[in-house]
């Protein structure tokens, strides 16, 4: 059985926003967009939070042209 992770189609991930500076200031690494979501839910959870937090959503580009 083997450890590594394989990755089929696109991948996301999710980190929640530290609150330094604006938002709209983030910038993805290369190969990667990002988008900005205010919510009352976690998105890996789906728990309810306790108040409203922006989250940074990045999702892998396409690795063929």
């Amino acid at each position: 059985m083997s450890n590594a992770w394989n990755y089929t189609g696109r991948v996301e991930r999710c980190k929640r926003w530290n609150g330094a500076g604006d938002v709209r200031g983030h910038r993805a690494a290369r190969g990667w967009t990002a988008t900005a979501d205010l919510t009352d839910v976690h998105p890996i959870t789906g728990r309810a939070l306790k108040r409203s937090e922006w989250w940074i959503f990045e999702r892998m580009e396409d690795s063929h042209v």
